[in-house]
């Protein structure tokens, strides 16, 4: 285990020169903002639990906190910019990207170009709860892990709407080849999902903070509810996909993914 914490201290350092870091409150973006120093954002909408959640730790970790509101005018523009760039426009990319928007947009409104986030965790430690009940649980963390280029194309493409970019130590070679030398059932195992982080986020913060799960980041910020009653007041309640379908064919700017970024085994080292 000192190999893999040695290998995301190494992977924050290097990454924290400049920049903010997005805070949404779980263990992934939780280390990377203690490891890091930088200031930090969260968003989503008043009272949501990413907002709760993120204070929280903020004040138990002495991190600088910056909040980003969203309101409903604030999700329509952004889900019409979201859908002109990224690859896939599927309600749950379409939710992700628009939550990240929110995170770009305070960077770029704040001369930040560089945005410190903990994606690529989930994929390569063991996150989704759908890992707990598997019986391919090495067979599906692969297959997961090799679709992090179109998600990171997809939050690259967010991120540049604002002349910024995300940066992501968890996908550094160093942190990749270290997560990946533990078995799979050693970073899921006895209903405690990204173990090893977690083992390696206790090292460096309070063990509350490094054991707390928490949803995903458009719901837990309040984005993927908020879009679900944009389109219910559109007229496309419970059909959220033929919605934004609907607002496509209104976006001629809109473009297919053209298979970018792709650097080898430096895709994963934005």
């Amino acid at each position: 285990m000192n190999e893999l914490d040695e290998a995301i201290v190494m992977a924050v350092a290097e990454r924290s020169d400049e920049g903010v870091v997005a805070l949404s409150g779980g263990v992934d973006s939780a280390l990377v903002a203690q490891l890091a120093g930088r200031q930090c954002v969260v968003v989503g909408v008043s009272g949501s639990h990413d907002l709760l959640r993120a204070r929280l730790v903020a004040d138990e970790l002495g991190i600088t906190l910056h909040e980003e509101l969203i309101d409903q005018d604030d999700i329509e523009e952004a889900l019409r910019r979201v859908l002109a760039v990224i690859p896939d426009k599927d309600p749950v990319n379409v939710s992700i990207a628009t939550t990240l928007y929110f995170v770009s947009r305070w960077a770029g409104r704040n001369g930040e170009e560089l945005i410190l986030a903990g994606q690529g965790a989930d994929e390569l430690f063991g996150g989704y709860s759908r890992y707990l009940h598997t019986e391919t649980l090495a067979k599906d963390m692969e297959e997961d892990f090799r679709k992090l280029p179109r998600q990171i194309a997809r939050d690259q493409a967010v991120a540049g709407l604002f002349g910024a970019y995300f940066s992501l130590p968890y996908l550094d070679p160093r942190v990749v080849d270290a997560a990946q030398a533990i078995p799979a059932e050693m970073r899921v195992m006895d209903g405690v999902r990204k173990r090893p982080l977690r083992e390696v986020a206790a090292r460096h913060m309070p063990e509350e903070i490094a054991q707390y799960e928490k949803k995903a980041m458009q719901y837990g910020s309040g984005v993927m509810k908020e879009i679900e009653r944009l389109a219910a007041r559109k007229g496309f309640k419970k059909r959220l996909k033929d919605y934004l379908d609907e607002e496509l064919i209104n976006i001629p700017s809109a473009v297919p993914f053209d298979g970018s970024p792709s650097d080898g085994n430096n895709v994963y080292l934005p």
